[in-house]
C-alpha cells in the first residue's frame, strides 16, 4: 500500500537529516508537498471536467484556469527546489578532509518528490521506465558519468541511486554500454535503494563470442560491472513494483528477469532514503547487517551456507570513510 512509503514515522536516529524529523525546514517542505499534491489532483480532475464539458465553457475559461494552476505550481516548486541550475557540486566533509580524491568519484541520483511534485514525478517515472524516453536528467547524468568514466585520472566511479533514481541509473547504464568499452565500464560500481526500475542490465565480459554466450546461459561468466547491489524493504510499495517484482522467483521462472546484482531485502516498510534505508540498514547497531542469509557454496554439505549480510555487502565496507579491498 502507498501508506507504507512514509511509515514508520520515527524514530529519527539521524536527527534533522531524517526526512520526517519535525524541524522547521522539514515541516515546511511537507506542507508545500501536500499543497502541491492537492493542486495537481484538482488540476487532473478539472481537466477531466473540461474535457467532458468542452462545449459549455468559452475557450478563455480553461486557458485562464490552467494558467493560474501553472503559476501556483511554479511558485511552490521554486520554494521547494530553488531556481533551476545545472551546476555540479562537490561535497566536502565538515572538517574539510575528503576521504577520496579525483581518482574515486561518487554520484547520487535522487528519487521522486524533488522535481515537479509527486504526481508529475510519477508520470515522468512511467515515461522513463515504460517508454524508455531519455528525459533531460537522464541525458545530463549520462554526460557526467560518461566523462567521469572516460577520464584517465578516474580509477573508480560509485553510483548510488534511490527510487526513481534507479530508473535513471538503469537508462544511463544501458546507454553507456553502447558507447564505452567493457574495460571502461568496469570502473563503475552501482548501489540502489528502493529501486523502481524494471530491469538492470549487466552483460558478461566479451559477450560477443559464442563461448561467452554459452557460459552466460550456464551462469559461469563474470559480468562487466563487478559490483551491483540493491537494497529494498519488503513492504516498500515502490520496491515491490520494481526490484522485488523483477527479481522474484516468478520473474526468474518466466526467464523475463534482466535484473542483475545482489538483492538485500529487509523485513519492514518505508521508502525514504535516510529514515527507512540508511538508518535502518546502516545504523550503529548493524542489526540488519548481522542478519544471516543463505548463500550458495559448492563445498558446503547442502550446497548452501549462512552468512551475515555485512560480509556480503560491499557498500557496508565503505561506512565511515573506509575502503573495501579490491
Amino acid at each position: 500500500m502507498l501508506i507504507f512509503i512514509v511509515t514508520p514515522h520515527r524514530p529519527w536516529p539521524s536527527g534533522a537529516l531524517d526526512e520526517l524529523y519535525p524541524n522547521f525546514t522539514n515541516t515546511r517542505d511537507l506542507i508545500l508537498h501536500t499543497l502541491l499534491l492537492i493542486v495537481q489532483i484538482v488540476l487532473i480532475v478539472t481537466v477531466l471536467i473540461f474535457l467532458a464539458t468542452f462545449l459549455v465553457f468559452p475557450v478563455v475559461v480553461p486557458v485562464v484556469f490552467f494558467g493560474l494552476f501553472w503559476l501556483v505550481t511554479v511558485v511552490i516548486l521554486r520554494l521547494l527546489n530553488g531556481p533551476p541550475t545545472s551546476q555540479s557540486l562537490v561535497g566536502v566533509p565538515s572538517d574539510g578532509t575528503p576521504v577520496n580524491d579525483e581518482s574515486e568519484l561518487w554520484f547520487f541520483i535522487n528519487g521522486i518528490g524533488t522535481g515537479k511534485g509527486l504526481l508529475l514525478d510519477l508520470v515522468e517515472c512511467l515515461i522513463q521506465r515504460d517508454l524508455d524516453y531519455k528525459t533531460r536528467d537522464i541525458r545530463q547524468g549520462r554526460a557526467q558519468i560518461r566523462a567521469a568514466l572516460k577520464s584517465q585520472n578516474t580509477k573508480k566511479v560509485v553510483l548510488i541511486a534511490h527510487s526513481q533514481g534507479g530508473i535513471v541509473a538503469c537508462s544511463i547504464i544501458d546507454w553507456l554500454f553502447g558507447e564505452l568499452s567493457h574495460k571502461t565500464m568496469r570502473k563503475l560500481e552501482v548501489y540502489t535503494f528502493g529501486n523502481a526500475a524494471r530491469h538492470f542490465r549487466n552483460p558478461p565480459l566479451d559477450a560477443s563470442n559464442a563461448n561467452s554466450k554459452q557460459q552466460e546461459e550456464q551462469g559461469d561468466t563474470e559480468p562487466v560491472i563487478k559490483y551491483i547491489e540493491h537494497y529494498a524493504n519488503s513492504e516498500d510499495f515502490v520496491a515491490n513494483i520494481g526490484v522485488l517484482e523483477f527479481t522474484s522467483p516468478m520473474a526468474k521462472y518466466t526467464s523475463t528477469s534482466l535484473f542483475s546484482g545482489a538483492v538485500f531485502r529487509r523485513e519492514g516498510s518505508g521508502h525514504l532514503l535516510n529514515l527507512h534505508y540508511l538508518d535502518a540498514m546502516f545504523d550503529k547497531q548493524d542489526d540488519f547487517m548481522n542478519t544471516k542469509i543463505p548463500v550458495s557454496r559448492q563445498d558446503a554439505p547442502d550446497g548452501i551456507i549462512m552468512k551475515p549480510i555485512g560480509e556480503l555487502s560491499r557498500l557496508f565496507r565503505y561506512k565511515n570513510g573506509q575502503h573495501p579491498e579490491e
